[in-house]
C-alpha cells in the first residue's frame, strides 16, 4: 500500500482529492491531510508515508520550506506539487528542491492526477526493489565474509599452522590484535542431539544461528573476542583478558530466552595468538571433563586433573557372562551402579579411554547373543537409541550409565524369546535372500513374492520371528559389511556405500552414525589407531 499526505489550506481541494483518490484502489492510501507545512510535518514525525501531495502558498509554513524538510530528513519521499496558473516561479523553486510533478489545482482532471501517481507509485516500487536487492546482495557479502572467516578460524584451530598462516588470517579479515592472556573457549550446546529430534527449532541451522546471535550479543559487551562456528552444536570463542561471569551471563541468556543448556572448556591462558592450535586442544579437552561433572559446567582447564588411564579396571568378562546366563538383572544393575560411582569418586580416566572400556562390555552382551544366534543390533532400542551409538555420544557418564541400565531389561527380553529359536522356512529364505543381495536396492513387496506371501503378512511375521523389521534387519546387514570393509584403508567411503546398496554416500554416513555413534571416517581412524 502506498500512502499519501495531503497538505492544503484550502478545504475544498482537500475535500475534492480525497474524492478523487479512491482509498484502497490502486494500491493506495491516504494518511491524513494538513493546512500547513508544519502540520504535515507533524503527521510525518508519527508515521511513515511514500507520497506528499502539497499546496506552495500557505500560512505558517510554506510549500518550498515544507520540501525543503522533507529532502533532508525523509528523502524517499516523492512529493507532487499542486500549483495555480499563476506559480510558475514557485513551481521551478519547488522541482529545484526534489518535487518530481506538477498539477494546476483549479483544473484538476481526475484521470491526469491517477495517471502521475501510478507513475510515481511505479516509481516507488522499482527504487524500492533495487534497494532490496542491494541489501540482499550486501547481506550475502556479509554472510559470505563471516563465513570465510570462520573456516579460516576453523582451520587454524583445528591444525597446526605456521605463524606466517595465522598472520596472513589476521590481516586478510582485519581481526583485531589481541592483547595476553588470551584463552579460546569451547562452547557445547548440551542434549544436542536430542533437539535436532525434537525438531523445536525446525532446523540445525536455525538452532545454531539461534545460539550464536545470543552468544555473540554477550561477547560484544566484554571487547574484543571472535565467535567461531564449529559443528555438532559446538561454537569456539577467542577472548583477551577472560571474565569468567561473560560465560555465566552466556549461560543464563541462553537458559532464559532460549530454554537451553550451554557447557564451557577453557584452556590455559596463553601469550599469543600463535598458540591456537595447543589452546584449542586443550579447551576440548576441559570440555570433554564435562563427562564427570555434568551439564552446565563451565570447566577451565587447571581444574582438569592429569590423567591416568591405568585406573580404568577392566571389566571381569567371566562374572559378567554369568550375570547374562543367569538373566540376573539386579547384579548388573548393582555393578554398574558401583563402577561408575567408582569411575566418577576417581574421575582421572580420559573420557575416551572410560569409553572404549563401554564398548568392551557392550562386546560381552554382544558375544553371549552371537553364540546363540542372535545379534545385538535387533535387540530393541531403548529410547530409540543403539548401545554403540550411546557409548560414543552420550555427554555424562551418568546418561551412559542410565540408559544402560534401562537397555539391559530388553536385552534379556530379547534373549530369551530369540535363543536357539527355529525360524520358520520362509523367514530363514528370506533372511538369506537380504544376506546375498543387500548391495541391491531390495523392496519388501519383492521378498514377500518369493516366498508367497502378502507384503503385510511378510512384516508380521518377520518382525514376530527375529524381533525387528525387514527394513531394519537390511540395514544392519549393510551396515556390518560397512564395518568390515571400513577396516581395509584402501576402501574409499563412496566405493563403500555403493558395495552395501547405498547410493548417496551422505545417506551411509548419517546411517552409520545413528547406529555406531560416528561416522565411517572416525571408526576408521578408531580401528586403525588400535590395529598399529
Amino acid at each position: 500500500m502506498i500512502r499519501i499526505l495531503i497538505v492544503d489550506d484550502e478545504i475544498l481541494v482537500r475535500i475534492g482529492l480525497k474524492t478523487i483518490i479512491p482509498m484502497g484502489d490502486d494500491g493506495f492510501e491516504i494518511i491524513g491531510e494538513a493546512a500547513n507545512g508544519r502540520e504535515a510535518l507533524d503527521i510525518l514525525e508519527a508515521q511513515p508515508c511514500e507520497i506528499v501531495l502539497t499546496d506552495i502558498r500557505m500560512p505558517g509554513m510554506d510549500g518550498l520550506e515544507l520540501l525543503k524538510q522533507i529532502r533532508e530528513r525523509w528523502p524517499a519521499i516523492k512529493c507532487l506539487i499542486l500549483s495555480n496558473h499563476d506559480d510558475f516561479t514557485y513551481v521551478q523553486q519547488a522541482l529545484r528542491l526534489g518535487a518530481i510533478e506538477y498539477i494546476i489545482k483549479l483544473a484538476i482532471d481526475p484521470s491526469e492526477l491517477m495517471l502521475k501517481l501510478r507513475s510515481i507509485k511505479q516509481q516507488l516500487l522499482l527504487e524500492q526493489q533495487k534497494i532490496s536487492d542491494v541489501v540482499q546482495l550486501e547481506f550475502k557479502v556479509n554472510q559470505y565474509g563471516r563465513e570465510v572467516k570462520e573456516k579460516r578460524l576453523r582451520e587454524l584451530m583445528l591444525g597446526q599452522c605456521s605463524k606466517r598462516e595465522i598472520e596472513a588470517v589476521f590481516k586478510e579479515f582485519r581481526i583485531q590484535a589481541f592483547h595476553a592472556p588470551i584463552s579460546i573457549i569451547n562452547v557445547q550446546i548440551e542434549s544436542y542431539e536430542d533437539l535436532i529430534a525434537s525438531n523445536r527449532f525446525q532446523s540445525e541451522r536455525l538452532l545454531h544461528f539461534t545460539v550464536q546471535n545470543v552468544i555473540a550479543e554477550i561477547l560484544k559487551k566484554y571487547g574484543n573476542g571472535e565467535l567461531v562456528e564449529m559443528e555438532n552444536g559446538k561454537f569456539t570463542i577467542i577472548k583477551d583478558e577472560l571474565n569468567i561471569e561473560m560465560l555465566q551471563e552466556m549461560q543464563s541468556a541462553v537458559s532464559t530466552f532460549l530454554k537451553l543448556s550451554i557447557g564451557f572448556g577453557v584452556s590455559p591462558r596463553f601469550a599469543d595468538v600463535y598458540e591456537l592450535y595447543q589452546a584449542y586442544e586443550k579447551a576440548e579437552e576441559s570440555l570433554n571433563y564435562r563427562f564427570y561433572l555434568g551439564r552446565g559446567c563451565i570447566v577451565q582447564y587447571e581444574q582438569v586433573p592429569e590423567s591416568d588411564d591405568t585406573l580404568s579396571e577392566a571389566w571381569q568378562e567371566d562374572d559378567w557372562i554369568k550375570r547374562i546366563d543367569e538373566q540376573n538383572e539386579p547384579a548388573m544393575r548393582q555393578a554398574l551402579s558401583e563402577w561408575t560411582l567408582a569411575s566418577l569418586a576417581e574421575a582421572r580416566v580420559r573420557p575416551s579411554v572410560l569409553r572404549e572400556q563401554w564398548v568392551r562390555l557392550l562386546s560381552i552382551f554382544a558375544r553371549c547373543l552371537k553364540a546363540e544366534g542372535c545379534d545385538i543390533y535387533s535387540v530393541t532400542l531403548h529410547k530409540g537409541k543403539y548401545p554403540y551409538h550411546v557409548i560414543r555420544r552420550s555427554e555424562t557418564l551418568q546418561d551412559l550409565t542410565d540408559w544402560f541400565i534401562g537397555w539391559i531389561p530388553l536385552y534379556l527380553q530379547y534373549k530369551r524369546q530369540h535363543s536357539k529359536q527355529k525360524l520358520r522356512t520362509e523367514i530363514q529364505a528370506v533372511i538369506q535372500s537380504i544376506l546375498e543381495h543387500y548391495n541391491l536396492p531390495l523392496k519388501v513387496s519383492e521378498l514377500a513374492a518369493k516366498v508367497g506371501f502378502t507384503e503385510n503378512y511378510l512384516s508380521i511375521l518377520f518382525k514376530k520371528e527375529t524381533g525387528e523389521t525387514i527394513t531394519d534387519y537390511m540395514i544392519h546387514v549393510r551396515m556390518k559389511k560397512a564395518r568390515d570393509l571400513l577396516k581395509n584403508p584402501d576402501n574409499k567411503i563412496y566405493e563403500i556405500s555403493e558395495q552395501i546398496g547405498y547410493t548417496d554416500p551422505n545417506h551411509f554416513s548419517r546411517t552409520f552414525k545413528q547406529i555406531e555413534g560416528m561416522y565411517p571416517t572416525e571408526f576408521r581412524k578408531l580401528y586403525l589407531g588400535k590395529a598399529q
